[in-house]
């Protein structure tokens, strides 16, 4: 465990469970604004039916079984200097919702409505789940705050749900349903982007001697028919998983890299055409920091790490782009680093009053921020080989998404499952209107077509805008 073990929270018979937060759990609750929120979301489409009151129950169970899942904050004073987790005895409210959807544009409305703010951390747990019933198939959608946990534990979550969820029924079918049972089979390692994001099939190659880093102001997405508040989301939907080329023989692209390229070109396209000047595009891309032997550890265990390159000239192939990209991931993953930067890491870990660093963190982000953030992030969790199962024959499509605060404004999310590789563009309001952010992913996804050396038939690609 790190930054300290479980202890109790208080002396006396009534003393909980607690463990101090984390630095990046604590930096997450500092970037939380109501228009801003530091929420994760998770979804799977399930073929079939689900029974309402057997997936309460395992949600229920699964959540107040898993002690980072099932904490809320400490309360605290305007004076205290740090947070931590407490683990009640039971879970504080009911986090689980019902409704049901006739089209996809209804389901889109939902999904919206859902993840517009974050659960509360505050009260146990710091999560909801929602259950939509639609015609011939359900969706079930996580919301969960970020300062619980990432991306990987939240799915971790789920797959304990639908274990859950398919133990009940069992039970309930053969007469003999014991409530809070919770076998845990075998499962194979989860996919990690450390270890293996989407398209890491072949080994990387040799790491090229590192460079130094790119100077000058990371450069700002040209803001088109923003000016509002929230977020908005795109989910783009591939009907297969494209395939990077190779950067040199034997040393194929992994997928995240081609990805990050897409990105880098898609933004400095985007900016050429608004007359931005070009300036270094920065992509903040999380690494799986799990141990090894711990890839189901519950947490914030991800390093997020900066690439940058300058994006090539109008008219220019992508391929050199592709090789900077490769080489700086490359170099990253070879040696080790802290999970947050310098600066965040010096204010959360100042002698100062929490309410004092959350301030501080606020004001730098509106005044300093534009200045020294980078352009924008993608977080890729990979292919998953197993994904949350609830008993039901047929394809599984999920999605995922992370936050998007000002002044980067701009989150690409990445996850394949079902040999379907979802990608998800939520954006701040304040940058984009709905037909700018339509825009944008359409070029993200030319970019990505010009990258990969097997792109999918994008004439099935499937697009929702929320």
């Amino acid at each position: 465990m790190t930054r300290g073990a479980h202890r109790a929270s208080a002396s006396g018979p009534a003393a909980l469970p607690r463990r101090p937060f984390a630095i990046p759990d604590e930096l997450t609750c500092y970037f939380d604004a109501p228009a801003e929120p530091s929420n994760i979301h998770l979804e799977m489409l399930v073929p079939g039916r689900l029974d309402p009151q057997a997936f309460r129950a395992a949600a229920i169970a699964a959540l107040a079984a898993n002690f980072r899942a099932s904490s809320r904050r400490v309360p605290h004073g305007p004076l205290s200097r740090s947070y931590a987790w407490e683990h009640p005895a039971s879970l504080d409210i009911d986090p689980v919702s019902f409704a049901s959807f006739a089209t996809a544009d209804e389901l889109d409305r939902l999904r919206a409505d859902f993840i517009s703010t974050s659960p509360s951390i505050d009260v146990a747990p710091p999560a909801r789940l929602l259950l939509a019933s639609g015609p011939g198939h359900d969706c079930v959608m996580l919301n969960a705050h970020h300062a619980a946990m990432d991306g990987l534990s939240w799915l971790e979550l789920l797959r304990a749900v639908g274990r859950r969820y398919r133990s009940g029924i069992q039970a309930s079918a053969a007469g003999e349903a014991q409530p809070g049972a919770d076998p845990q089979p075998a499962a194979p390692p989860v996919t990690s982007p450390a270890a293996a994001t989407a398209g890491d099939v072949d080994a990387p190659g040799p790491v090229p001697r590192p460079r130094a880093r790119r100077p000058g102001l990371p450069a700002r997405i040209a803001p088109d028919g923003g000016g509002q508040a929230g977020y908005g989301l795109r989910l783009i939907l591939l009907p297969g998983v494209p395939s990077a080329p190779e950067l040199s023989p034997g040393s194929k692209a992994t997928l995240n890299e081609a990805l990050v390229t897409a990105l880098v070109a898609a933004i400095g396209r985007w900016n050429a055409e608004r007359g931005r000047p070009v300036r270094v595009v920065r992509i903040t891309t999380p690494f799986n920091a799990r141990a090894a032997g711990g890839q189901r550890s519950a947490g914030n265990l991800s390093r997020l790490v900066t690439i940058a390159a300058i994006p090539p000239a109008p008219g220019v192939g992508l391929t050199p782009l592709l090789q900077e990209v490769a080489r700086q991931t490359r170099a990253a993953r070879s040696r080790p680093g802290p999970q947050v930067g310098g600066g965040s890491r010096s204010l959360a870990v100042a002698f100062l009053p929490v309410t004092a660093k959350r301030a501080a963190i606020r004001l730098a982000l509106r005044t300093a921020g534009p200045l020294v953030c980078d352009t924008a992030m993608l977080t890729n969790l990979g292919n998953v080989p197993d994904p949350p199962d609830f008993g039901q024959p047929g394809p599984i499509t999920m999605a995922f998404t992370a936050q998007a605060q000002m002044p980067r404004g701009l989150t690409v999310g990445v996850i394949t499952a079902g040999g379907q590789l979802q990608l998800a563009v939520r954006y701040n309001r304040a940058l984009f209107g709905e037909a700018a952010a339509e825009q944008f992913g359409t070029a993200l996804m030319r970019a990505l077509d010009e990258v990969t050396s097997t792109a999918p038939d994008h004439a099935g690609v499937t697009a929702s805008q929320v």
